[in-house]
């Protein structure tokens, strides 16, 4: 990859970060939050995209980034109001320019109507038309003259070559908002550059910092180019950069009139620099640049001035995965190391007993580190699925408003670049059959708007994400009717609303009449929870008749390492994962009833918890042992249950390896870990083997044996 195109993947990797901002900002300005700071955050992001496009010629993205520029510029220096209308306008546009970034990126199509749509009505909220603007920035950009200018020269006549001088002279926070000067000067090559010659003093090494650029460049072109292209490739710098240009067509431009219908060009008839000329309204409204460089693209102004920008350093993620990787095989010599020491002589356990303990603390502390490096916000996702709803909302003659709570849970990258497409899909569910319209919403005494939470937190070693919505629920009877139809059940089968509600995830099911852009061909939700399922997590869904429906998913934080608890059952090891248990007892002196289907339950502090030997679920055949161990666990939608197992060997950290991509998926088990002294040892999922009774007995058997 040469160095052009790791530009331009570094400036797609910080339109995706500028997008996420954006749209931070514009919820909560939706949320009414009128924070003018927010304004700027929000402007800063879009002229940041619009710097980096112009950097690469995509001209499609430069020329709606500057109308919407222009809308937020107004927004900013109070010449536009800011009201819920004006806000989903800006929402909209910042939809049109993710679009226009994916094609820019993915040459992925694009709906030019929506973009035409959406540019209009920025076009308008300012009260003049592109051209309009353009003129009238040329205009406060020069000093009145003192008599009528000659007009410009036809931009498409032959031009005599000239010598021209651009001087760049950048503030405190052009690296920080985003900028990079050689990716400019690079660009600048394409317009006829000849020479760069830096200009200003450096401070000394240690007033020395990476954000500041206290040297300017002036930029000699000799190139027959019209004054107007080498002004518009700059202007995108204007407002962090203090430009000032030597060109002779500025001074003495040539007589010919325009052509019919052209457009003047925007370059004002007098030698000037833009030091010189009127400020504009939007750039005195613009607040000082923060000491230290600490203005930021799309940041929050008040906190970087306080603390100064945070530091990020780009790592591929293959690199991070083969640390990964390695740290795992560390934990692994490690405990192989631990069980050789257990089975030598007291003398020399003594002796290096200490060493391995403090080889196992520093183990430890080098995962969490690196695991740490994995960690990545939801927001990432999450920031994505506002764009969703408003698409669908309009799709559908539905209102609808996304709440996010949670953003900033952090989970392994893996496991959130896997998200988008069944939260998508949740979402699209939500929208197309649990909310109602507005019109029977209002009838049924409901907010005419609907409301989808989407939230994530933390509980123990995982994480929850929950979509719910206030809309009509499942309407389990047309769920029924369908089942019955696709052979699913049959019609004398009588099933709990939690079993019905669990048909919507069978391939190829949906209640919907009639297919449709949004749904009708049954692939939603099986896709769903496939996709969780693949990610060692599961999805839990409840429904509340004509209030709502939500759905709950647990995720793993991370797919690489967790603590778990070794239980021994016959002459197998199994590990239970330390989260999910809450205590260990002796079933010895411990009151066990005997229900009259032959089930039994433990008593326990006043509570009677279900007791499910793992000897029996899993099939082992082994009797030789006594069951005498209750694992108490967390099943997080079924309470507490107790597991019966033969030994409690000890509380150790695993290695997480896939099962189902080295063998298949099986049933009750989220994985596989190489114990210490060689043995492979099955990962149990607590939940599912809780549920799934004797279902999976034979594929467990033949795991086991």
């Amino acid at each position: 990859m040469d160095d052009s195109e790791d530009y331009l993947a570094l400036f797609f990797t910080e339109c995706g970060e500028l997008l996420g901002d954006l749209q931070e900002q514009l919820d909560r300005l939706m949320d009414g939050d009128r924070d003018p700071e927010l304004v700027n955050a929000a402007f800063r992001a879009v002229h940041s995209v619009k710097g980096g496009a112009a950097a690469f010629g995509f001209d499609a993205l430069i020329s709606f980034a500057h109308v919407f520029e222009t809308v937020m510029d107004g927004l900013r220096s109070g010449r536009l109001a800011l009201n819920s209308e004006v806000v989903n306008l800006l929402m909209r546009a910042g939809d049109i320019m993710e679009v226009l970034i994916e094609q820019a990126r993915d040459g992925a199509s694009v709906d030019e109507g929506a973009v035409i749509r959406v540019r209009q009505e920025l076009e308008e909220m300012t009260g003049r038309s592109a051209a309009d603007e353009t003129e009238d920035d040329a205009a406060s950009a020069a000093p009145p003259p003192a008599a009528d200018p000659a007009p410009l020269a036809d931009q498409t006549a032959e031009l005599e070559p000239r010598e021209v001088t651009i001087s760049v002279r950048p503030h405190d926070d052009f690296v920080s908002a985003g900028h990079d000067p050689l990716r400019m000067i690079r660009g600048a090559r394409e317009l006829d550059l000849v020479a760069a010659e830096p200009f200003g003093d450096l401070p000394s090494l240690s007033e020395l910092t990476p954000e500041g650029c206290p040297i300017g460049w002036r930029l000699r072109f000799e190139t027959d180019r019209p004054a107007a292209e080498l002004r518009d490739y700059f202007m995108v710098y204007e407002h962090i950069a203090e430009l000032e240009f030597d060109d002779p067509w500025i001074a003495n431009p040539p007589t010919a009139a325009p052509a019919a219908g052209q457009a003047p060009a925007p370059d004002a008839p007098s030698v000037s620099s833009l030091e010189d000329a009127p400020m504009a309204p939007a750039a005195a409204a613009a607040p000082p640049p923060a000491s230290g460089g600490g203005g930021g693209g799309g940041g929050d102004a008040k906190e970087g001035g306080r603390h100064g920008p945070s530091k990020t350093l780009r790592v591929e993620l293959t690199r991070i995965d083969r640390l990964v990787n390695l740290v795992g095989e560390i934990v692994i010599t490690q405990a192989v190391l631990a069980q050789k020491l257990s089975e030598t002589d007291a003398q020399t356990a003594l002796e290096v007993g200490h060493s391995v303990e403090a080889m196992s603390r520093q183990t430890r502390e080098l995962q969490e580190s690196v695991m740490a490096i994995r960690a990545q916000p939801v927001k990432s996702v999450f920031s994505r699925m506002p764009r969703v709803v408003r698409d669908l909302a309009e799709k559908l003659q539905k209102e609808a408003r996304l709440v996010l709570a949670g953003e900033h849970t952090e989970v392994d990258t893996t496991v959130i670049e896997e998200l988008a497409e069944p939260l998508t899909h949740m979402l699209r569910n939500s929208m197309d059959h649990g909310l109602e319209g507005p019109d029977e919403r209002e009838a049924l005494g409901k907010p005419r708007t609907g409301t989808i939470r989407l939230a994530a937190e933390h509980r123990g070693e995982r994480v929850i994400i929950i979509v719910e919505d206030d809309g009509r629920g499942v309407n389990r009877e047309r769920v029924m009717e369908k089942a019955i139809e696709n052979g699913l059940i049959g019609p004398e089968d009588n099933l709990p609303p939690e079993e019905i509600d669990q048909l919507i995830f069978h391939p190829g099911f949906s209640t919907a009449k009639e297919i449709s852009s949004v749904s009708g061909r049954g692939v939603g939700m099986d896709v769903v929870k496939k996709k969780i399922q693949a990610l060692g997590g599961r999805i839990h869904m409840r429904s509340d008749p004509g209030r709502g429906t939500r759905f709950q998913i647990t995720l793993p934080l991370t797919l690489a390492v967790l603590d778990g608890m070794t239980v021994c059952v016959g002459d197998e090891r199994f590990i239970l994962p330390l989260s999910s248990v809450v205590e260990a007892l002796r079933i010895e002196g411990e009151r066990v009833e005997i229900l009259p289907d032959r089930s039994q339950v433990l008593a326990r502090r006043g509570e009677y918890l279900r007791l499910i030997s793992l000897r029996d679920t899993l099939g082992i055949g082994d009797a030789s042992k006594r069951e005498e161990m209750a694992i108490v666990v967390d099943t997080e939608t079924r309470g507490l249950v107790a597991l019966l197992v033969d030994e409690l060997i000890g509380q150790r950290q695993v290695v997480l390896k896939s099962l189902e991509a080295n063998f298949q998926r099986v049933e009750g088990v989220s994985g596989a870990t190489i114990l210490g002294d060689g043995r492979v040892a099955l990962i149990l999922d607590v939940p599912s083997l809780v549920s799934m009774g004797g279902l999976a007995r034979a594929p467990m058997q033949e795991m086991i044996h």
